[in-house]
């Protein structure tokens, strides 16, 4: 694959680099041209992917990689969602290109408060029951069993557990994750974002247009009694509000408590459950 940061190609478990080849790919990937990808942020992705993470017994990995096999048969939308786990990410397209971001906790670059508000502010505070959940499992496909899928060790919370009054499971499965220690960080990741249950809407000054999908930023209210609180970008668009042109913007909260992990496990500890492992 094509690495935009130094225009070599070699073979590269990166899973921005490989995302970045799918999209471009017109013989079994999606086809679009060279000036559809935004490669600041392809670069970004791929520098967070390359980051070094410490295991609990000893010795490291990249933080991200894909490893696997895509699937001409599938859809593209279908393999780029499956693709996206192995960094946690999301790709959106926006102003005629692709943008890639890796999961990590990037601190915010402005502050909005009442005074750029121009537009409607509503807050949800908590999602429903029918979408909420405490508990995480699914498989991946380990190097432990020479890539036959098992199940990674799941990733709970007994203080979520409480608060919902019931162990509430989802699957999320890690198809081109071959760590156990990365699918353990990549399902806390997703099951933490999920307890960030604050959503806002509003509209706001050109301030805002500097954001994208993805970024974070300080949000100062208070009515409801924030003071920098910290929310990630979900969606923005134009708007004109009352003769002013203006953003926008969908957030919901986040913080870096999401993306913190120190209990990796290593991919030794593997549990085979219902699978049986054959060595010859």
């Amino acid at each position: 694959v094509f690495d935009p940061r130094d225009s070599s190609t070699a073979y590269s478990t990166n899973p921005a680099l490989c995302i970045r080849d799918y999209i471009l790919n017109s013989r079994f990937g999606m086809g679009a041209s060279s000036s559809e990808i935004n490669d600041t942020d392809f670069t970004t992705a791929a520098n967070i992917c390359d980051e070094t993470v410490n295991l609990k017994d000893g010795g490291s990995e990249s933080k991200y990689t894909f490893n696997g096999t895509v699937e001409s048969l599938e859809s593209s939308r279908n393999n780029l969602t499956k693709m996206i786990t192995s960094c946690g990410g999301i790709v959106y397209y926006s102003n005629g290109q692709f943008s890639l971001k890796a999961a990590k906790f990037v601190s915010p670059s402005i502050t909005i408060t009442e005074d750029d508000i121009i537009g409607n502010l509503s807050v949800t505070t908590r999602k429903s029951k029918r979408d909420n959940f405490n508990a995480i499992k699914g498989i991946l496909a380990p190097t432990a069993t020479n890539f036959i899928p098992a199940d990674y060790p799941a990733v709970t919370s007994s203080t979520f557990e409480a608060e919902d009054g019931e162990q509430i499971f989802i699957d999320y499965d890690l198809p081109f994750t071959t760590s156990t220690a990365t699918a353990q960080r990549l399902a806390k990741i997703q099951l933490y974002q999920n307890r960030q249950q604050i959503l806002i809407q509003f509209g706001t000054t050109l301030k805002a247009f500097k954001l994208a999908i993805g970024d974070t930023f300080n949000f100062t209210n208070e009515k409801f009694g924030f003071t920098n609180k910290v929310f990630e970008v979900v969606s923005w668009g134009f708007e004109n509000t009352s003769g002013d042109v203006g953003v926008s913007v969908t957030a919901r909260e986040t913080a870096s408590s999401v993306y913190d992990w120190t209990e990796a496990v290593d991919e030794a500890r593997l549990l085979l459950k219902g699978y049986i492992l054959i060595v010859v």
